[in-house]
């Protein structure tokens, strides 16, 4: 039996500071491999995408989910999503080669930190301009720093879908693998998460203009994952798609944390 992925789409959802939305899709494929985080209420927002096969894929990225669900601690639940899937796969023949990657992001305070795995991304759009902060661990991403070219004039190398470091696959036995960082935030950052069916189908400068223009006109985040999806989904991309969007925005409070009296007690 398999775990639940979780909603398709989320709608507007806020938390203290936060504006969020998320929203998946299956592409032209005939599952769903990919998940999604989006709790704006705890901060947390991930992006995940499995492999594997339809069940395998789904089941890792699944579990990766539940296990940054259960915990505060990003690289701890990394490590425990690790040793389920690496544990399950083991025991089971038709799970065989199961896993996924991921990037999922806590912000506290004004910033936020990071952990990645794969070639899922977070991109940032702040004041100063649009950056993608993760980079891919795949075999195109590898030999394009080797060969020092420009993003843009690595796109015909062979190796996008061939990742080196994904979760599940091998146990670890240090943390190497896991990619971390924090950055600070300002008010009206946008973050955004995506797995590879968004970042494969759409040419890097039209992405960036896009986060950069939806930050400067304070684009609501439901907006903005509808407008990127559907973007993947015209450009013909070949995978799932997921993207998830947060809008830092302190000193606002969620609506369910108003005072009552404010929304009963009128007059």
């Amino acid at each position: 039996m398999s775990l639940p992925t979780g909603p398709e789409r989320t709608g507007p959802l806020t938390g203290p500071g936060l504006a969020a939305a998320a929203r998946t899709n299956r592409g032209p494929r005939e599952g769903n491999e990919d998940a999604f985080v989006c709790r704006p209420d705890l901060g947390l927002f991930a992006a995940i995408d499995g492999m594997g096969g339809q069940m395998g894929g789904e089941r890792a990225a699944a579990l990766a989910r539940e296990s940054l669900l259960g915990s505060s601690d990003l690289l701890q639940a990394i490590r425990n999503a690790n040793e389920q899937i690496h544990n399950l796969a083991e025991k089971d023949a038709a799970l065989r080669g199961m896993g996924c990657v991921a990037s999922a992001v806590r912000v506290e305070d004004a910033g936020a930190r990071i952990i990645h795995v794969g070639d899922t991304r977070v991109y940032l759009a702040g004041r100063a301009g649009c950056e993608q902060l993760t980079r891919d661990h795949t075999v195109a991403a590898r030999r394009q720093e080797d060969l020092g070219i420009s993003a843009p004039a690595a796109r015909g190398i062979s190796g996008h879908n061939q990742v080196t470091r994904d979760i599940g696959g091998r146990q670890q036995k240090d943390d190497e693998w896991v990619d971390r960082l924090q950055v600070d935030l300002e008010a009206g950052d946008l973050l955004m998460l995506c797995s590879d069916g968004l970042h494969g189908a759409v040419p890097a400068a039209d992405l960036f203009a896009r986060l950069r223009r939806a930050r400067k006109e304070d684009v609501p985040p439901v907006d903005l994952v509808d407008a990127l999806v559907d973007l993947a989904l015209k450009n013909g991309t070949k995978d799932n798609v997921t993207v998830v969007v947060a809008r830092y925005t302190p000193g606002t409070k969620p609506w369910w944390s108003r005072d009552v009296r404010e929304l009963f007690n009128r007059g």
